[in-house]
Formats: C-alpha cells, sequence, structure tokens
C-alpha cells in the first residue's frame, strides 16, 4: 500500500528503505506499534483491549505474542512493571 502511494513497485520500496534503515519496513512499522501501545499501556485507563486496536492489531492474542517476543513481557505483565493494575 505505502509502496503504491509513492508510486513505485512493492520490491523497490522494500529494497530502498532496508537500505536507508537497515531494517525492513515490517520491522519498521511493528517497532513503531510496539512503541505506541507502550506509551499507551502507561496510561491507566485505557483498557488492553482498545490498546491492541488503536495500534493496528485485529486480536488480543496476537497482539500479546507480538508484544511479548519484542518486550520480553505480555502487555499485562509490562502494565504490572510500570506499576499499574
Amino acid at each position: 500500500m505505502v509502496a503504491g502511494k509513492l508510486g513505485v513497485t512493492p520490491t523497490y520500496f522494500s529494497h530502498y528503505f532496508k537500505k536507508q534503515t537497515s531494517e525492513t519496513f515490517v520491522q519498521y512499522r511493528m517497532r513503531k506499534r510496539i512503541e505506541k501501545a507502550k506509551q499507551l499501556l502507561a496510561v491507566p485507563h485505557f483498557k488492553i483491549i482498545d490498546i491492541v486496536a488503536e495500534v493496528g492489531y485485529e486480536s488480543y492474542p496476537h497482539f500479546s505474542r507480538v508484544f511479548k517476543k519484542a518486550t520480553g513481557y505480555s502487555p499485562t505483565e509490562y502494565r504490572g512493571l510500570l506499576g499499574i493494575k
């Protein structure tokens, strides 16, 4: 979708993006989503399920696996580390 908006092929976009950033676009997008999720998880009145949708995931289980792989903690554990119950 991004490549189309820029008027280039997906292959060219992927190659150029990785050359410029040293990470794939998928890695970049996942990193940005996790960063945003961490910010939102720090706000006690936001429900985790709402954060899942806000950062672009359709299911909590998938988000939870991705979040844990990226941070070493589940979203609930991460909140606990922040002192939020």
